[in-house]
């Protein structure tokens, strides 16, 4: 697996700056009900958010055939960025998201496969107010067996610096209607907040913080969800932002980190079903030149 050079480290460097704002939003939770909507509303002052990436998106393969770069945007002609794919033996992170809607733009962020897991390591820019330098690593943690293997980070969550605060997510595999709606395959995954309690920035007095995206089996807030195309050349993935995380209250270092994870995730499923296509089809060739033989 590659790790990142100083030169790919450097590109976190506060000189090219974040990448820009997709759009403004509101804290409150897009995909809450009215009565959810009025209570961030109440506890939460107005606050305008630069949004990075859209409530939701596809990402895009650039060519049908090359399978190594893709773009992300709500429509094909729009890209916002771009995603490379490289190979383990390549010196690069396995998984590398792009600045901008240009394979040559600086490194936003990264994953490094791990071997013999579906974990790996997610490399962030620096956090906001804290300097240029190399990147900062996360670990992106593999636990249980196939179907119901849990894929899990911890980053900083919040809307400001200093209002930050350490937060643990889990990706599952899935098969709830939100995963169904995005368009592309039945079966999916969905990200958990593992907390209950109101995001970093957030007041609500002596009420309880009730999230606005759906809740998973155990009861905790799903906040993103994805799933691969399904019937399309190129609509590789979709995904979608769903309660705190469509609000933007979490923060854009978490927006990131939870897109960066699901490319990673989808990447593995990629290489995965290539593989048994690629099994399958040299299974039939020596099966038809055996019955050549006789």
């Amino acid at each position: 697996m590659g790790r990142l050079s100083q030169d790919q480290q450097a590109s976190f460097g506060e000189s090219h700056g974040p990448p820009p704002p997709y759009a403004p939003a509101t804290t409150a939770p897009q995909h809450a009900p009215p009565h959810q909507q009025q209570h961030y509303q109440k506890q939460q002052p107005p606050q305008q958010i630069n949004r990075q990436f859209p409530p939701a998106f596809n990402l895009y393969n650039s060519s049908a055939f090359s399978g190594r770069h893709y773009t992300i945007g709500e429509h094909q002609a729009t890209p916002l960025y771009t995603v490379s794919l490289h190979s383990g033996f390549s010196g690069q992170p396995d998984v590398v998201l792009h600045a901008g809607p240009s394979k040559d733009a600086p490194m936003l962020a990264a994953v490094d496969g791990k071997a013999f897991s579906r974990g790996g390591t997610i490399t962030l820019p620096p956090l906001p107010g804290r300097g240029a330098g190399n990147g900062v690593e996360e670990a992106l943690t593999s636990s249980g067996g196939w179907p119901t293997t849990k894929l899990g980070f911890t980053v900083e969550t919040g809307t400001g610096p200093g209002a930050e605060r350490r937060e643990a997510f889990e990706w599952r595999h899935s098969h709830a209607d939100e995963i169904g709606h995005l368009g592309g395959r039945s079966r999916g995954w969905k990200l958990v907040r593992l907390a209950s309690d109101a995001p970093a920035g957030m007041h609500v007095g002596g009420s309880s913080f009730v999230g606005g995206g759906p809740q998973s089996s155990d009861g905790k807030e799903v906040v993103a969800v994805w799933a691969s195309g399904s019937m399309s050349l190129t609509k590789a993935m979709h995904f979608a932002f769903l309660g705190s995380g469509a609000g933007g209250v979490l923060g854009e270092r978490w927006a990131v980190i939870a897109v960066v994870s699901a490319l990673h995730i989808w990447n593995l499923e990629r290489k995965q079903r290539n593989s048994g296509a690629a099994g399958g089809a040299a299974g039939g060739a020596a099966g038809a030149a055996g019955a050549a033989a006789f």
